[in-house]
C-alpha cells in the first residue's frame, strides 16, 4: 500500500505544480478587460504544456521549448510590444531546468540552449540599435542591459539544473550507502554459511582421515588374527565378526562424511594437511601400519619431508589415505611406499598387489570421496595426484608435492571484491555529488560576478571615454574651426537626454555635450555647439537632483 501511494504522489506533485504555473501565468497575464492578451497567453500555456508533456521523455527539449517562450515575451515586453513582463514562464523554465538536471547527464544541448536563446536576444538588441539609430556610445552603455537579460536567462536554466545534476547523485550516494549495509549483510552471512560448511567439511575430514585409518588397521589386524586362529575356530569366529564389524562401521563412516560433506567444501580446507590431526613423519605412519598386520615396505630416497610444513601434511595426507585404500580394498596384499625427495618437491607412491576379491570388483571401485579429497588438496597445493589400478593387478597412488603448498584462495574473495566495487563506485559518487554541489554553487556566482564585473568596466571606459578635461576644455575658444575642436574631443559624447533643463541652443547651431569629470551622481556636463563648421558657443552646465 506505501509502495502504491509513493508511486502517485510524485506524479500527483508535478501536476499540481504545472496547473498551479499556469494558474499564476493566467492570473499574471490577465490584463485590462476591455484588452485581454489572447494570444500572448495561448502561447505561453501552449509552451508550458508542451513542455510538461516532454519533461521525462526528452527534458532538454522542454527546458527549450518552455526557455523559448519565456524569451520571447521578455523580449517583447522590453520592445513594448506588449504592456507587461510577467516572471511565471521563468519560474517554469527554473522548475523544468531542475528536473532536466535529476533526468539527464548531457551538458552540450542545455549549453547549446541556453546560447541559443542569449543570442537571439542579442540580435534583437542589435536590430532595435539600428531601428533606434543609437549611437556607438548608446549602444554600448545600452549593452550592459542585455548583459543583465542574458545573465538572467543563464542562471535561470545553469542554477537549477546544476542542483537537479547534484541532487540526482546525492540519491545514487544515498541509495549506495543502503546498497553496501545489504551487501555487507548478505557478505556476513554467506561467510557464516561457509564458516560451517567448512567446519562440517573439517569434521569430515579428521573422521576420514583419523578414524577411517584406525578402523582400516583394526580391519587389518582382525584379519590376521583370524589367519593365525586356524586351530581354535571360537577365536577365528570372534576375528572374523571383529573383521566384519570394523568394515561394516567403515561403511556407516563413509555414509556420515557423505552426509557432513553434502554442499560443503572439499576436504582439504583448513589447514596444509587437511585439516586432521597433526601429522607425524611418514616412517611412523607405515610403521603403525605394519604393526598392525599390513605387509608394507617403505622406501626413501633423501630426508623425509617435514610434516609441519604444509608439503609435508600433504605428503602425510596423500600416504594415510593410500594405506586405508589398501587396506580397505585390498586386505593382505603387499604395500610399497616410496618418498623421493627433490630439490624443491617430493614425489610419492604407495602401490599394493591388489586381491583376488578385488579383482571382481569394478576398476574404479578405489576411486571414492577420499581420493577425490586428496586430488583437491595435492592440486591446490601446487603439485598433481594420479591414482589408478597397475599393469597386471593392484592398484598405486602417485602425487608430486612441492614444499611449499599453497592455500586455496579466501572463498570471501569474491563478495570482498564485489563490496570493495560497491564501496569505490559510492566514493565515486559522494566525491561527483559534492563537486556538483560546489559547481552549483561556484558557476552561477561566478557567472554573475563576472558579468558584473564586465558590466561595471564597460560603463567605466564608456565614462571615461566621455570626459573632456578642464585643461583642453580651457584651450578651446568660440569661433575655431570643428576640424580642429574635434581633435581634442574625448572618443564619446554624453547623451542629450541625460541633461534635463538645459539651456536652448543657439539658432542653426547643433550641440554635443561631454562630462567635466567622471564620478557618481549628476557631474557638470560642457556643452559645445557648432554651426557652419565652427564652434559657437561653449557652457558649463551645472546639474542637480
Amino acid at each position: 500500500m506505501r509502495e502504491r501511494l509513493r508511486r502517485w504522489i510524485r506524479p500527483a506533485t508535478e501536476a499540481a505544480l504545472w496547473t498551479l504555473l499556469g494558474l499564476v501565468m493566467v492570473a499574471e497575464l490577465s490584463g485590462p478587460p476591455d484588452r485581454p492578451p489572447f494570444l500572448e497567453m495561448c502561447v505561453l500555456l501552449l509552451a508550458l504544456g508542451v513542455a510538461a508533456a516532454l519533461r521525462r521523455s526528452l527534458p532538454l527539449t522542454a527546458v527549450g521549448v518552455m526557455l523559448t517562450g519565456a524569451t520571447l515575451q521578455t523580449s517583447a515586453s522590453v520592445l513594448l510590444l506588449v504592456p507587461n513582463s510577467v516572471i511565471s514562464p521563468w519560474l517554469a523554465v527554473m522548475a523544468l531546468s531542475f528536473l532536466a538536471g535529476t533526468r539527464s547527464e548531457r551538458v552540450r544541448p542545455m549549453v547549446a540552449t541556453v546560447a541559443v536563446a542569449c543570442g537571439f536576444t542579442f540580435v534583437l538588441y542589435l536590430l532595435s540599435g539600428i531601428v533606434l539609430g543609437s549611437d556607438t556610445r548608446t549602444f554600448l552603455s545600452d549593452s550592459v542591459d542585455w548583459m543583465g537579460g542574458a545573465l538572467a536567462i543563464t542562471l535561470s536554466t545553469f542554477a537549477p539544473w546544476l542542483f537537479g545534476r547534484y541532487q540526482r547523485l546525492y540519491r545514487r550516494v544515498a541509495r549506495g550507502g543502503w546498497e553496501i549495509a545489504e551487501r555487507m549483510e548478505r557478505s556476513r552471512a554467506a561467510e557464516a554459511d561457509r564458516a560451517r560448511l567448512r567446519e562440517r567439511a573439517r569434521i569430515a575430514s579428521r573422521m576420514h582421515d583419523s578414524l577411517g585409518h584406525d578402523l582400516a588397521l583394526i580391519a587389518v589386524r582382525a584379519a590376521a588374527l583370524e589367519m593365525t586362529a586356524q586351530e581354535d575356530p571360537e577365536r577365528r569366529r570372534a576375528a572374523g565378526e571383529l573383521r566384519t564389524a570394523a568394515h561394516e562401521a567403515n561403511l556407516r563412516l563413509r555414509e556420515v562424511i557423505g552426509v557432513l560433506r553434502e554442499g560443503g567444501e572439499d576436504p582439504g580446507d583448513g589447514d596444509g594437511a587437511g585439516g586432521g590431526d597433526a601429522p607425524e613423519p611418514v616412517a611412523s605412519l607405515v610403521q603403525r601400519a605394519s604393526d598392525a598386520g599390513m605387509p608394507v615396505r617403505l622406501l626413501r630416497e633423501g630426508p623425509d619431508p617435514d610434516p609441519a610444513t604444509p608439503g609435508g601434511g600433504v605428503v602425510y595426507r596423500v600416504v594415510q589415505e593410500a594405506l586405508t585404500n589398501a587396506a580397505k580394498y585390498a586386505p593382505g596384499a603387499e604395500v610399497t611406499v616410496r618418498v623421493v625427495r627433490e630439490a624443491d618437491r617430493t614425489r610419492v607412491s604407495v602401490s599394493d598387489t591388489g586381491s583376488a576379491a578385488e579383482a571382481l570388483l569394478p576398476a574404479r571401485r578405489r576411486e571414492g570421496s577420499g581420493l577425490a579429497g586428496l586430488r583437491s588438496l595435492v592440486e591446490e597445493s601446487g603439485g598433481g595426484l594420479d591414482a589408478g589400478p597397475q599393469d597386471g593387478a593392484g592398484f598405486t597412488v602417485r602425487a608430486t608435492v612441492p614444499d611449499s603448498g599453497v592455500g586455496r584462495a579466501d572463498g570471501g574473495a569474491e563478495d570482498g571484491a564485489g563490496a570493495w566495487e560497491t564501496r569505490r563506485a559510492h566514493s565515486e559518487a559522494r566525491e561527483g555529488a559534492r563537486r556538483r554541489l560546489v559547481a552549483a554553487v561556484t558557476v552561477p556566482a561566478a557567472l554573475g560576478l563576472g558579468t558584473v564585473l564586465a558590466g561595471l568596466g564597460l560603463l567605466a571606459w564608456v565614462g571615461v571615454n566621455t570626459v573632456l578635461p578642464p585643461e583642453r576644455y580651457g584651450r578651446l575658444s568660440v569661433g575655431d574651426d570643428r576640424e580642429q575642436v574635434e581633435r581634442v574631443l574625448p572618443r564619446f559624447d554624453y547623451p542629450e537626454r541625460s541633461v534635463p533643463g538645459r539651456p536652448p541652443e543657439p539658432p542653426g547651431a547643433r550641440c554635443s555635450f561631454y562630462l567635466v569629470r567622471y564620478e557618481n551622481g549628476l557631474p557638470p556636463v560642457y556643452r559645445l555647439c557648432f554651426a557652419d563648421g565652427v564652434l559657437v558657443s561653449k557652457d558649463e552646465i551645472q546639474r542637480f537632483e
